[in-house]
């Protein structure tokens, strides 16, 4: 028997976009070519796409070994980028965490306690989406923000486009940077926040998987502005394709061939940004996989003309029920799941959760994204439950269907079986707690449907409407006390087998949801 979540539709979301497929797509599946491979009469760059998507993801095993992390070989996160002048700019307001404690969840802020100045709002709302939240003394990897990130390194550098100036956010610093060399911008009023991702940031031995995991994490940023925009009452667009995303590049002082994805921007309350023209300079790298990764990066990046952008404003943007919590307990709340010292992965332990927390968190996944190419996108994505121990669902696998959960199979052993496929197995260093795990959340897609819809740029934007619906997975299992860990590490094929799902469906990232066993005290670095 099936379960239907009420809370769990959105008021005014469209349903899942339907279309026929293109001719020829039902011959390319009677391939027994493995789904992401190559396929009859696909252009070189699809070709290539195919092939970097299958390397990356469920051929992984047959192409290279998993990324053996060794600590001594440097990143560049944490590092200014090199137009950015650390002496130059201006202190971010203080008092954000203040105000996010009188707002309950998941209503938005009240006019009364706003800030007064709209510097101050900006500020504010800069910090809810980007700023720091504490520091883990027995972590290996600090510090802690809103959003997750492989290994703490948080490649996604947020920028803003002010009346004609570039200012760099350093969250470290609590302060707006200035840019020094970029082109003035005659004509530009209001604020845009450019969010552009750094593959160099991610340690080397992650290799292709360097590009989707950066692309993935600005999903989740996206979703943490947005957040932050509805909270603080500001208008938030995003438009895609992003115009002349080259020049972009140069307004901001990167060079996508110094290991930059191009950036993506959105503009707050009507902002008008300026940038000339730019042009493409790829350059190598001496990293086959980063060449690679920039490649690729290059040609699944949008184009053509951006579609009217889809506005977000406004408070109590999330139909959920909510626990009591306010905005602050919630932020503060989000974690990847916590080990004690010396030992990897996260360690979780059964507990039982109310029907709320699925319901809430699955309408928070839900909420459409912010452009119409975008939902597109999203609308081909399938979602996946694993649940065990929710008061009112029976433990199983579950579909999401038009927002609700339909679809029931009781299979025993389940998580059991998930925790087995996981990248990162139980081991004397690690631990791994997916048997454990209240949620699985998997999302698959069919991905030769996906490339002849809307070609090379799907893979791009297939990562973001994940790290989008993802950030949604998080807020609300810190809402109920849970940590939330986004996953690429796991086995495609035997996913595929376990979950039951249709032979055109691969798993493309997953959300593991529990209680968390090991706690100790942290460092607030909240403003």
């Amino acid at each position: 028997m099936s379960q239907t979540l009420e809370r769990g539709a959105l008021p005014g979301t469209a349903e899942p976009r339907r279309t026929a497929e293109p001719q020829g797509t039902a011959e390319r599946r009677r391939t027994d070519a493995p789904n992401g491979t190559d396929a009859p009469n696909d252009t070189d760059d699809l070709r290539e796409l195919r092939r970097f998507a299958f390397e990356q993801g469920a051929g992984k095993a047959f192409v290279a070994p998993g990324p053996q992390i060794d600590p001594s070989i440097g990143t560049t996160s944490g590092q200014l980028p090199a137009a950015v002048r650390p002496d130059a700019g201006r202190p971010l307001a203080l008092g954000t965490s203040r105000l996010l404690r009188r707002t309950p969840f998941p209503a938005g802020l009240r006019p009364e306690d706003g800030p007064a100045a709209g510097e101050e709002t900006l500020d504010h709302l800069l910090v809810t989406a980007f700023g720091l939240q504490r520091r883990e003394p027995s972590n290996s990897f600090n510090d802690h923000r809103v959003v997750p990130s492989v290994r703490s390194k948080f490649p996604v550098r947020p920028y803003l486009l002010q009346d004609g100036a570039t200012r760099y956010l350093d969250v470290q610093r609590h302060a707006l940077l200035d840019v020094e060399g970029t082109p003035a911008a005659p004509g530009e009023h209001g604020t845009t926040v450019v969010l552009a991702g750094r593959h160099t940031d991610l340690p080397p031995q992650y290799a292709l998987l360097r590009g989707p995991l950066v692309d993935l994490e600005i999903g989740h940023n996206l979703r943490s502005l947005y957040l932050a925009a509805q909270l603080f009452g500001v208008r938030a667009e995003l438009e895609l394709p992003t115009p002349d995303p080259e020049g972009l590049a140069e307004r901001i002082g990167i060079r996508p061939a110094e290991g930059w994805a191009y950036p993506v921007a959105v503009r707050l309350d009507g902002a008008t940004p300026r940038w000339r023209p730019g042009s493409d300079r790829p350059a190598p790298t001496g990293d086959q996989a980063l060449d690679r990764v920039l490649r690729i990066d290059r040609m699944t990046r949008p184009s053509g003309a951006p579609a009217p952008a889809a506005e977000a404003t406004g408070t109590g943007p999330y139909p959920v029920e909510g626990n009591g919590l306010s905005w602050a307990e919630v932020l503060w709340n989000r974690t990847a799941g916590r080990t004690p010292e010396g030992i990897g992965g996260f360690s979780g332990v059964r507990a039982p959760q109310p029907y709320a927390a699925v319901a809430d968190s699955l309408a928070l996944a839900c909420a459409p994204p912010p452009s119409p190419l975008l939902a597109a996108v999203a609308g081909h994505v399938r979602l996946t439950l694993c649940a065990q121990d929710v008061e009112g669902l029976p433990d199983g696998i579950h579909r999401v269907e038009d927002n609700r959960l339909t679809g029931h199979l009781a299979r025993p052993g389940v998580h059991a079986a998930l925790d087995s496929q996981f990248g990162y197995p139980l081991s004397g260093g690690n631990d791994c707690s997916v048997r454990h795990a209240t949620f699985v959340w998997t999302f698959t897609a069919d991905l030769r449907a996906l490339f002849a819809e809307f070609g090379p740029s799907a893979w791009k934007l297939l990562q973001y409407a994940c790290g989008w619906s993802a950030q949604g997975l998080v807020l609300g299992a810190a809402a109920y006390g849970m940590y939330a860990r986004p996953a690429r590490a796991f086995d495609e094929v035997r996913i595929a087998r376990t979950l039951e799902l249709d032979r055109d469906q691969t798993a493309v990232f997953q959300v593991v949801c529990g209680t968390g066993r090991f706690r100790e005290p942290m460092l607030d670095l909240r403003s």
